[in-house]
């Protein structure tokens, strides 16, 4: 039964609210989501291929350790790179890279960025 014909019944007084709502309900829990599990990232550079695949529950890990290990670099022997990196790393919040890695579990296999310039190619999707 569509959630219509269920509108429809309860417009119409065969069933009650409670009814239709429990009706709703266990139409829902029928539902399979696809649900994004990795980040596959495809680079090309002329003939160079350098395909990645990232399990997505490993992307917030990746974020925190990332942000624990370039603290633990010295300053004396950090160069340029580093700090770049440091000073980028320090302004995410790693609760913003949490809800962005949930989002991105719940949404179906779907490409993020596709870039194409010279030889060069990125494709970075959800799959």
């Amino acid at each position: 039964m569509e959630n219509i014909d269920i509108l429809r019944k309860l417009d119409k007084g065969q069933i009650d609210i409670d009814e239709a709502i429990a009706l709703i309900k266990k139409r829902q829990k029928r539902k399979k989501t696809a649900k994004g599990r990795f980040l596959k990232i495809n680079i090309r550079n002329g003939e160079k291929r350098f395909p990645v695949i990232i399990p997505l529950c490993l992307l917030n890990s990746g974020f925190l350790l990332s942000k624990a290990v370039i603290r633990l670099i010295s300053k004396d022997k950090r160069n340029e790179k580093p700090d770049d990196i440091f000073r980028v790393l320090e302004k995410i919040d790693s609760r913003d890279i949490a809800r962005l890695v949930d989002a991105l579990r719940y949404s179906k296999p779907y490409p993020l960025v596709k870039v194409e310039e010279g030889s060069t190619f990125v494709d970075i999707s959800i799959i």
